[in-house]
């Protein structure tokens, strides 16, 4: 089924240190960081194409990583690119990339990255899905835009994908042709789609703000709901500003959807601060799910990267309420609970600094270690950036002692 490709080493090697202070007499701590893969900013898929984009980009360069997840066989990833170059303005054909990576802390190549092969994204009637945010509904040649931002495997070589821009999830075959869609609550979709930020936030009441859709998704550890998370508030949950480029706030929705009946449930998620939004969302193993929130900083002014352990567990479901703003006061609910899982700015991991990325985005546990641990990968988004290099951050979680 896969082609050969491209390979790219383990580039900075066990870097980081361990969870608190370390010493021989401990017992070995609970998060250890292994090391990265980048893959350079120039590289090119394995699509074939030789043509350019609007602004002159080629339209195989590899990169724009907007999620990460393992597939549970061997060491098969997905890394699925976003709408593309310049935030929407060119016709960036989306795709979804495979990549075999395999992590060996023993060895002397501790990781060892190789793309295996390039998905393009089409609708049912074989039309490739678009990035370019003008494209509102599909023509003879191409479906309508979208804005792939969440990705999980599903049953029988199947693939989710959460759209931004809907915000929506649809559901691909292997070979990436649209299965199915998904139904979100009709109060996340704006009446009034506009490839203008300005446009598209100032007439509209409800629904996802422009550029803030629904960026996270995971699949419940026992494969029978998607959850999908804002990455913002949604325009009646929040406060525009003047001009209508921006909308802030803390309360974002979080939605659990039943695979087989579409049975919806919807949480609060509040952000620890207005200037953050939420990148990803991961089961976990005993329930839970695992949030990535992060601030729009890079290098030394990032802020706030971390990732969240968060409970549904007495959370209350306000699904059927269009708004949870009354005047400025929020409406009585109990969001769900938020604790620190880990932080991407410990010292202990060495990733801080003037190289930390604007952009971290794609969150996956991978596969169990010889040693029991379970890995756990953190992906970035280099926008598709000649010089910046996509990056993959391995970590090794112990769940028990």
């Amino acid at each position: 089924m896969w082609t050969s490709g491209q390979r790219w080493m383990l580039v900075a090697g066990i870097l980081g240190g361990f969870c608190g202070a370390a010493s021989a007499q401990q017992e070995q701590p609970a998060i250890e960081y292994l090391g990265a893969v980048k893959i350079p900013g120039d590289a090119r898929d394995l699509s074939g194409e030789t043509a350019t984009l609007e602004n002159g980009e080629a339209v195989n360069r590899l990169g724009g990583f907007s999620a990460i997840d393992y597939s549970g066989a061997g060491s098969l990833y997905a890394l699925l690119s976003d709408r593309g170059p310049d935030d929407g303005a060119v016709s960036y054909p989306c795709r979804v990339q495979l990549v075999n990576l395999v992590i060996n802390p023993t060895a002397k190549q501790k990781m060892q990255l190789e793309l295996v092969r390039t998905i393009p994204l089409v609708d049912s009637q074989k039309r490739p899905f678009t990035g370019r945010s003008s494209i509102l509904t599909a023509t003879d040649r191409m479906a309508h835009r979208l804005d792939p931002e969440g990705f999980r495997f599903g049953p029988e070589q199947t693939m989710y994908v959460s759209d931004e821009y809907g915000p929506e999830i649809l559901q691909f075959d292997r070979d990436g042709q649209e299965l199915r869609r998904i139904a979100v609550p009709a109060w996340f979709r704006v009446s009034v789609a506009s490839s203008d930020r300005q446009e598209e936030n100032g007439q509209n009441a409800t629904g996802r703000a422009s550029n803030r859709g629904m960026e996270c998704l995971a699949l419940s550890a026992d494969g029978t709901s998607l959850v999908g998370l804002m990455q913002g508030p949604l325009i009646q949950d929040g406060k525009k500003n003047a001009d209508n480029t921006k909308v802030t706030g803390r309360v974002c929705r979080l939605v659990k959807i039943s695979v087989a009946t579409g049975e919806i449930e919807e949480y609060v998620y509040e952000l620890d601060s207005d200037a953050n939004g939420n990148s990803e969302i991961l089961s976990m193993p005993d329930g839970r799910f695992l949030v990535l929130e992060r601030d729009s900083e890079a290098g030394k002014k990032a802020a706030f990267r971390k990732l969240i352990a968060v409970d549904l567990k007495d959370a209350t479901n306000v699904y059927g309420r269009v708004s949870l703003v009354d005047g400025d006061q929020k409406t009585t609910v109990t969001p769900v609970r938020k604790s620190v899982f880990l932080d991407l700015l410990d010292p202990a991991w060495a990733l801080a600094g003037e190289s930390m990325p604007e952009k971290i985005e794609g969150l996956t546990f991978g596969p169990v270690l010889a040693d029991g641990r379970q890995t756990l990968l953190v992906s970035t988004d280099n926008d598709f950036e000649s010089a910046a290099a996509s990056e993959i951050w391995v970590f090794a979680v112990r769940w028990t002692p």
